[in-house]
């Protein structure tokens, strides 16, 4: 429940603390030395990025300069952390888009890009000096980030501190995805995934407001999310390949991954295109005016229960 809007405390209470136990976790996350670094980059990463979510639902409140300020610090320890993890994830990723050819292509076919990624992954983790200088300055912005939350000048209580950053980010979702599908792009699919993801994360913020609807709808984005998410990892990889790859001798090997993500890469935005057309149904004023009458009736819920 660390990410999660409670009953009982006002909206600057919540946003503070919800913040403060992500710093925390990924302070955490960085100080670990078990040995299981990727992952533990990984789980850093991905509390910067409900940071910048969590300052997005208030980013009115906040004011231009602090989210401007505390936006820029989480994205650029999030960036920081990047570096390493991306390298782990272009052999996942390949090893994926294998397995979901089956039998179609021989695990042998693209062997030599897979042995090169996982040279690459390791030179990454093994520049020692690079990567714990990277982990120690996301650390220390984390750090101050967090001396700075009770700076946050915070002034709405209730529903009217989150509607803003709530809407905007529906709104900017719901466009974003029918310009992906009008000029198709990695950029625009990109562009487009970022915002799917800031919604699943304000949803997971509300979801104490009517539980089985808001998780049934955090289900639908974090499903979706999965999907782009898949699909940016097959563009990189694709871009990362061709850019960096020797191509002495592999020019029919290149040809074969180019195409064969582009297939993979067909599928994937076929499957999102229904379920993201369910999820952005509705206006964004609509969709807020629903979340609002949620949070009244919850609020309600509190003072009938005294």
């Amino acid at each position: 429940m660390e990410y999660r809007l409670k009953q009982s405390e006002s909206v600057p209470e919540g946003v503070r603390r919800m913040a403060a136990a992500q710093i925390d976790k990924a302070l955490a996350h960085l100080g670990c030395q078990d040995g299981e670094r990727d992952k533990h980059v990984h789980e850093a990463r991905k509390a910067t990025k409900r940071l910048r979510a969590l300052v997005r639902v208030v980013r009115r409140d906040l004011g231009d300069e602090v989210y401007a300020l505390e936006n820029q610090c989480y994205r650029s320890a999030g960036q920081r952390l990047s570096r390493l993890r991306d390298a782990t994830v272009m052999v996942e990723t390949l090893d994926r888009l294998v397995e979901s050819l089956g039998k179609d292509v021989p695990k042998s076919r693209f062997a030599r890009v897979r042995t090169w990624l996982v040279v690459r992954r390791d030179r990454a983790y093994d520049q020692a000096d690079s990567s714990n200088r990277a982990v120690q300055e996301a650390a220390t912005d984390l750090a101050q980030a967090r001396e700075r939350l009770e700076d946050w000048h915070l002034q709405r209580q209730g529903w009217g501190g989150l509607r803003a950053g709530v809407q905007r980010i529906y709104a900017r979702g719901r466009r974003d995805f029918a310009a992906a599908y009008a000029l198709p792009s990695d950029e625009a699919f990109h562009d487009w995934r970022k915002q799917v993801k800031y919604l699943w994360y304000h949803t997971q913020i509300l979801e104490n407001i009517w539980p089985p609807v808001m998780r049934a709808q955090a289900e639908a984005l974090d499903q979706l999310g999965k999907l782009l998410g898949q699909d940016h990892d097959l563009a990189v990889l694709r871009t990362t390949v061709l850019a960096e790859f020797p191509r002495a001798g592999a020019t029919a090997t290149l040809r074969a991954l180019e195409r064969r993500i582009g297939e993979v890469r067909a599928r994937k935005q076929a499957q999102a295109r229904p379920l993201a057309e369910c999820i952005y149904l509705e206006r964004p004023p609509e969709f807020t005016r629903r979340l609002r009458g949620y949070w009244r009736v919850w609020q309600a819920e509190q003072f009938a229960g005294h």
